[in-house]
């Protein structure tokens, strides 16, 4: 083994735009000699030397094996035996691409132009040296075109050394220079260049044209086209250009990504739960293309921080895992996703946890107003209580006063002011009866049942009771809560059948109260424990504090049915529950 760069070493120390112009002009005196003669494939052996010197393939620190060097003087052998105008003709369009891939990655104007003139002497060679060979016996080639092309590497060559004695920014020392090329544009550059030297042979065995003429047509055609799509590339007034469409297919990768995307951004305006956002925007994703199945999982928003998981479709195939913040999604695609697909599907699963966490943040700042609106209530209620209380002060010191002097006053003035002031109480009382979360003192459940029965009395309502109470201790505020509100809110609605049963067992108790009374709106139902929601009687407040309560004493507040005369709701222990993720 020897090290690659023993070498190079002594070369490297050569100005970088010297070995441009020295391949240029072995490359130019090969082409003179022809590759057949031994001259010519002596040139071009030196010319691919000094290619490997100017854009070397292998690092000058790393060691070249035995094994290596053998294959490249095997290589070298091979191309001087096979060595042919057409391979040269191949070995142009690799030149002309390296040397296009350079001008656009360049900065320097000066380097740009040097990389431009030799990519401009290339293709004189190839259209006045290489293919006019190609062509003897079969058309004519004027002997001016031939004398340009033999002439004109000398003046270029002499010019790139000029310009390119100032090296770009992005260039380090010698042993940092490496192939770096725009891709695209290399690309691009070789296309045009096969369209114009095919172009120029279809004209000629086609239409029967001369070579000059052939090939100026070629390059007209050429022209043309490329004039039009440069027009057509960017957005012109009532048309978005083919660059956006192009760049739109492009991140598709064959999918509606736009569309969904769009869709997405719809659906967001119109859906306020976050829950099922995400499972409709997932739905419309699991009917793409090559998508068996998809699995997602979010982070509870209430509660013990409980995964709730939702499956589509089957889970077969390849599979994906993506996350992002609270939201994981699991996708099951036929083929493995490419990396385009997958970097659309992180892109969509980053806007769906945006939009799920603005939904989330939204229905908190709601809940949180709700609650400010009752701390309000309860500021006005305090003031009114307060006023109260100075009435009572007042009539009390009126009463003690001119008690013993004139009774009949007094009687007057107290039936004047107690009927008022017991009605402004009872509204003050009906605002502040909501139990806080430190009141829950265990109760007997046999008394707590025997109280509910003695407090309402009303005949819609029957009372069912499944196994022994015995000494099971409840909190009674949490059950007077839950059943007070559920209770009034079917007696307001109408309901005429309700049920309240009570199940005791070891574990525990549980309690369901059913009435026969219209369901809930889906989208109400959603929310109805989660958000405080607004009615024509009040803020909505009463079930969302109350199964706020239920979560602070371990139990769950749940609407078990709901159906036309069937809506149930249930309060039960946690540990009774079991939770299917």
């Amino acid at each position: 083994m020897f090290a690659f760069s023993r070498l190079t070493g002594r070369w490297r120390g050569l100005a970088h735009p010297a070995l441009l112009t020295l391949l240029l002009l072995l490359l130019h005196a090969a082409l003179l000699q022809g590759p057949l003669s031994l001259a010519g494939k002596a040139l071009l052996l030196g010319h691919f030397g000094v290619v490997l010197l100017w854009q070397p393939l292998v690092s000058g620190e790393r060691e070249v094996s035995r094994g290596g060097t053998l294959v490249l003087v095997l290589a070298l052998g091979a191309l001087g035996v096979f060595l042919s105008w057409g391979l040269l003709v191949l070995w142009g369009l690799v030149l002309i691409g390296i040397f296009g891939g350079k001008v656009f990655h360049h900065v320097s104007l000066r380097s740009r132009l040097g990389y431009w003139l030799a990519l401009i002497c290339v293709v004189v060679d190839l259209i006045g040296l290489v293919l006019p060979q190609m062509l003897l016996g079969v058309a004519a080639v004027p002997l001016a075109l031939t004398r340009f092309a033999a002439w004109f590497a000398l003046p270029a060559c002499g010019l790139i050394a000029l310009l390119g004695a100032e090296r770009s920014p992005s260039q380090g020392s010698s042993s940092e220079e490496t192939a770096e090329v725009d891709v695209v544009g290399a690309v691009v550059l070789v296309l045009v260049v096969m369209g114009v030297l095919l172009g120029s042979l279809a004209f000629m065995f086609v239409a029967g044209s001369d070579y000059l003429s052939a090939l100026l047509q070629a390059l007209g055609t050429m022209a043309l086209t490329l004039l039009s799509l440069g027009l057509a590339w960017g957005p012109r007034q009532g048309f978005a250009g083919l660059g956006l469409e192009v760049s739109r297919r492009l991140l598709g990768g064959g999918q509606a990504f736009e569309l969904w995307m769009r869709e997405v951004a719809d659906l967001a305006v119109r859906e306020e739960s976050p829950e099922r956002f995400v499972a409709t925007a997932l739905t419309r994703l699991a009917a793409w293309r090559g998508v068996r199945g998809l699995s997602w999982q979010v982070c509870a928003e209430e509660g013990n921080g409980e995964i709730r998981a939702q499956w589509l479709g089957r889970s077969t195939g390849y599979r994906a895992r993506l996350e992002h913040g609270a939201l994981q999604v699991d996708v099951f695609t036929s083929v493995a996703l490419t990396p385009t697909a997958a970097w659309q599907f992180d892109l969509m699963l980053r806007v769906l946890a945006e939009f799920h966490a603005a939904k989330q943040q939204a229905r908190r700042l709601q809940a949180l107003s709700f609650l400010r609106a009752v701390h309000e209530t309860g500021a006005r209620t305090t003031h009114e209580i307060k006023n109260l209380l100075q009435s009572l002060d007042m009539l009390c010191h009126a009463v003690l006063s001119d008690g013993g002097r004139d009774p009949v006053a007094v009687q007057r003035l107290l039936g004047e002011q107690l009927p008022a002031i017991r009605q402004r109480l009872s509204e003050a009382m009906q605002n502040i009866r909501q139990p806080r979360p430190d009141d829950l003192r265990p109760q007997a459940l046999r008394l707590w049942w025997a109280a509910l029965q003695a407090r309402h009395p009303d005949a819609r309502i029957r009372y069912e009771q499944d196994g022994e109470v015995g000494a099971t201790m409840v909190p009674a505020a949490l059950f007077d809560c839950v059943a007070d509100n559920l209770l009034r809110n079917a007696l307001d609605h109408q309901a005429s059948a309700i049920r309240v049963r009570l199940e005791a067992d070891p574990d525990g108790c549980s309690l369901s109260i059913t009435n026969n009374g219209d369901p809930i709106e889906e989208d109400r139902a959603a929310k109805l424990f989660v958000q405080p929601l607004a009615s024509d009687s009040g803020l909505g407040i009463g079930l969302y504090q109350a199964n706020r309560l239920a979560e602070s004493a371990g139990y769950r507040l749940t609407l078990d049915e709901n159906q036309a005369g069937a809506v149930s709701f249930g309060l039960r222990p946690k540990k009774s529950l079991v939770v299917q993720g």
